[in-house]
């Protein structure tokens, strides 16, 4: 495994040590592997979210489409209310 130095505030430490304490990380590395995981989430959503858009960009939905999905929605909230 790899080590790393890294630079944070007295402010960030503070709130990484309070995280620790809470008890849900047995150290420091253990928090900051976590919130890696968590950014690298993020970011791979966030791609999602981009290729999703390019593509709708390129190919717009027609009417039709638009309308079922409206429909689709609507059901959907209904069934969630």
């Amino acid at each position: 495994m790899s080590q790393i130095a890294v630079r944070l505030t007295d402010d960030e430490t503070s709130r990484l040590d309070a995280v620790v304490a809470e008890g849900p990380f047995e150290s420091r590395a253990e928090a900051v592997r976590a919130g890696l995981k968590l950014l690298e989430k993020e970011l791979f959503e966030a791609r999602v979210v981009d290729s999703y858009r390019a593509a709708y960009a390129a190919k717009p939905l027609t009417a039709s489409e638009e309308r079922a999905l409206d429909a689709a929605t609507a059901l959907a909230a209904d069934a969630m209310a």
